[in-house]
């Protein structure tokens, strides 16, 4: 009985374009244990020679970040973006032995050229390290990490759009688009024109618990994926996007 109801559960899923994935579906070459981690089980299946890949909101490449032991081991090309000026002196030092990435010192946005990021006061030192990763288009996006308003700063940065990204740098196609602009993967996604590039792989955050993403707004990133051919694996703060290859 139990198995059944198993099955069932897998089939209603999958109709919706969601993936149950309980153990790791590489070799155990790729892996040293068998624990479920879905973007590194979809970067190996999808590794080939000429991957690429783009990171927005990039920190300094190696603080609480899911994809540098990836790209760094394979020594894949790639485009990594910081905005912030002295994280991104961070993540130049951190990629400085891997010249197939390129750091780029902007933010992504949907219209402006220059736009005002909210972030925590780097001379502030009683607040956690992974403090610095969270610079924020809203201003209130710190609330929801309980920090004080005053140990909030501003800082104007420069900024491009998702298609002049890919029209500047001649992206022909994206196998792995990692996304993490606190409060604004929902706008990234909705930038993507999906006639001009198909990222392969989708990984963004979505923080509904804390309330990072509304509900209202991962369902309308949700719809756009789904349209567009992707299935939807949804952790417990990140969702990974994975084209359809059926």
């Amino acid at each position: 009985m139990l198995n059944r109801l198993k099955k069932v559960a897998h089939k209603v899923v999958n109709s919706f374009g969601f993936t149950f994935l309980k153990t790791s579906v590489f070799e155990n070459k790729y892996r040293l244990n068998s624990d479920f981690v879905p973007l590194e089980q979809l970067f190996y299946k999808n590794l080939h020679a000429d991957f690429f890949f783009v990171q927005i909101g990039a920190n300094d490449g190696v603080s609480y970040d899911p994809i540098f032991n990836l790209v760094t081991r394979e020594k894949v090309k790639g485009i990594v973006i910081e905005p912030i000026k002295d994280i991104f002196y961070l993540l130049e030092k951190n990629y400085r032995d891997y010249p197939q990435v390129k750091p780029l010192n902007v933010a992504i946005h949907k219209n402006q050229k220059r736009k005002t990021l909210y972030r925590v006061d780097p001379n502030k030192k009683n607040y956690p390290e992974w403090t610095k990763g969270t610079p924020s288009f809203n201003k209130s996006h710190h609330k929801l990490s309980f920090i004080a308003e005053n140990d909030i700063i501003e800082e104007i940065v420069e900024c491009i759009s998702f298609n002049e990204l890919i029209k500047d740098f001649n992206i022909k196609a994206i196998d792995l688009l990692q996304i993490d602009t606190e409060g604004y993967d929902a706008e990234v996604i909705k930038m993507i024109d999906f006639e001009i590039v198909k990222p392969t792989i989708i990984s963004f955050e979505h923080g509904m618990q804390q309330g990072i993403m509304s509900k209202s707004q991962f369902q309308e990133c949700q719809e756009l994926l789904l349209k567009n051919n992707y299935n939807i694996v949804v952790l417990e703060n990140d969702a990974i996007a994975y084209l359809n290859r059926l």
